[in-house]
């Protein structure tokens, strides 16, 4: 018996050994990576630096009279790489692109909504396009619904991005009007995302809010290739209009404040994540993956009560297939009635 205990915390030891240096192997790998992205640093130094940390720590690794100093080698050099990071600051003063260069404006006075720089770009391709920006007010008690969007931009189905829309009690005789509030990076003139560069402190985060016809128009009519989702969320009016007023608080600390996007910890899916934990019957698991993969999201949200009427037997599946709305989109194109044709694929959920 002894001799099995001593066998096991053998095998244990060696696994934590194991688990250990792949630790260290990950946040080497980082630090590679955080070099190249020093974007202060000329893109030749940069690249030189990179090179030499990539050999040279190895080499001290190996040289090292034991296992505690070697990894103290790779724990001391991320550190110094993870300090020279924090030289990069985020800022609202920089060139943007132009349907990026106005942030918007959000206040609640007195019940009653209003949004500078509402967006609603006039689309004649996805880089064709013309920016306007408008100020749109509203009584807060006008928001009756919420609805979930997932756009997969890329074979890979963990790869999206994520966005709600959220619904206006129409007038007598009119249609029912939406507007996106869309979390993503604020891209500067030219600047394309990549999931690799946002995990190192290059992209601001930014909050859009806009017309559908514009923020889901171009995800669907002008992007062949994408697939979107939109789904109502289970909400019930005094909810959807909480969830908005935590937005507009945010989006005022941002203009004052702003922070760096992070394609893991503070990315599209969980910036929504952090807002909607009241709309959810159990409490959020955030080791959850499918936070860090928005591709994934629509199935949590689904799990979590979110969305869909899985009490009443639905399957995520049927879900998600009376939800697609892109084809339906490219086949109508941007018309006046957009929001409404969109959704007359999608039953609400009882």
């Amino acid at each position: 018996m002894l001799q099995l205990v001593k066998t096991l915390l053998s095998i244990a030891a060696k696994m934590g050994n194991i688990l250990v240096w792949i630790s260290v192997g990950v946040f080497f790998l980082w630090a590679i990576g955080a070099i190249c992205f020093l974007l202060y640093l000329p893109a030749w130094l940069r690249i030189v630096l990179a090179a030499v940390y990539t050999i040279a720590l190895p080499c001290f690794v190996w040289r090292a009279n034991n296992r505690s100093t070697a990894r103290a080698w790779v724990a001391g050099s991320v550190i110094v790489v993870y300090l020279a990071t924090l030289l990069i600051r985020p800022s609202n003063d920089r060139v943007w692109d132009p349907d990026h260069a106005k942030v918007a404006e959000t206040l609640i006075e007195n019940g009653v909504v209003t949004i500078g720089n509402f967006r609603n770009c006039q689309y004649r391709s996805e880089s064709d396009f013309d920016v306007h920006f408008q100020t749109k007010q509203f009584p807060l008690e006008k928001i009756e619904s919420v609805w979930f969007i997932v756009q997969r931009f890329t074979p890979a189905e963990g790869l999206a991005h994520v966005f709600l829309s959220f619904g206006l009690k129409p007038n007598a005789e009119e249609l029912p009007e939406y507007f996106c509030v869309s979390v993503e990076i604020r891209r500067e003139l030219g600047e394309s995302y990549d999931p690799i560069k946002g995990l190192y402190r290059n992209y601001e985060l930014t909050h859009v809010i806009g017309d559908e016809r514009d923020l889901i128009g171009v995800r669907t009519v002008h992007r062949p290739d994408d697939r979107v989702y939109l789904y109502r969320v289970n909400a019930t009016p005094e909810q959807a209009q909480r969830l908005f007023a935590k937005f507009v608080d945010r989006i005022q600390t941002l203009r004052s404040s702003p922070q760096f996007y992070h394609s893991l910890l503070n990315n599209c899916a969980n910036g929504i994540t952090g807002l909607t934990y009241e709309l959810t019957p159990q409490p959020i698991n955030w080791l959850d993956s499918r936070i860090v993969l928005p591709g994934h999201s629509g199935q949590f949200a689904w799990e979590s009560g979110l969305i869909g009427n899985r009490a009443g037997g639905q399957t995520f599946d049927q879900l998600e297939a009376a939800s697609r709305i892109d084809k339906r989109a490219r086949a109508v194109g941007v018309t006046k009635t957009f929001s409404h044709d969109i959704r007359s694929v999608n039953p609400i959920p009882e």
